[in-house]
């Protein structure tokens, strides 16, 4: 399983250089805070891809209104600011940075949505958007074999590690942003995701309780 995870990383990083580009090809990124800006820019722009890609999918499948409200939030809320990130670093760093939704990443890589190369589940691990690709497209090929209630609880559970990854992101280029506009945004984060994940952990217990 190691070797194998390790082949897909490879081919992942190769796929998202190749159509996003990086940060050191485009960009003149020199001191540290730069580097920290960047890397968190387009990391996160990654994550909020993902959290899109898994909202899409929760709005096509969920049982609950309230889980359906959530997921539309995710949208309406991270779609605009992966376009403030995106202007940023071009306007910043002269960087174009496009984020590769995971259903392109599986096409490219010949893999159906049924493939999955992970089980369901979500472990204790530093955000990383190379590392998570593989995992969340193993989630979302799991979330495809439930249904109901069951469905609700695991997206909400994983949307829960997602969000605790983002607000790790956030809380570690404080230490080293100099932008303000990109401080107020990673505060922001950290605020929003963390009151979110306090609703979505209250709507498990809630959908627990209904059963």
């Amino acid at each position: 399983m190691v070797k194998r995870m390790q082949v897909w990383l490879v081919l992942l990083a190769v796929l998202v250089s190749a159509v996003a580009g990086t940060a050191y090809a485009q960009g003149d990124v020199t001191g540290r805070a730069a580097r920290a800006e960047v890397r968190f820019m387009e990391g996160m722009i990654d994550h909020h891809q993902m959290a899109l890609d898994m909202a899409e999918h929760c709005l096509a499948k969920t049982s609950s209104d309230a889980v359906r409200t959530l997921c539309q939030g995710v949208i309406d809320a991270q779609t605009p600011e992966i376009e403030l990130m995106r202007g940023w670093l071009t306007d910043w760093y002269g960087i174009d940075y496009t984020p590769v939704p995971m259903a392109q990443l599986m096409d490219w890589m010949g893999l159906g949505a049924a493939s999955g190369m992970m089980d369901m589940g979500h472990g204790d691990h530093t955000a990383n958007p190379l590392t998570d690709m593989p995992l969340m497209m193993g989630m979302m090929s799991g979330f495809d074999r439930i249904e109901g209630a069951d469905y609700d609880a695991a997206w909400l559970e994983a949307m829960i590690d997602h969000h605790d990854d983002a607000v790790h992101m956030a809380t570690r280029v404080l230490r080293y942003a100099e932008h303000e506009d990109l401080r107020a945004l990673a505060q922001q984060i950290i605020d929003d995701q963390t009151a979110e994940i306090e609703l979505m952990e209250d709507l498990i217990v809630t959908l627990s309780a209904a059963e």
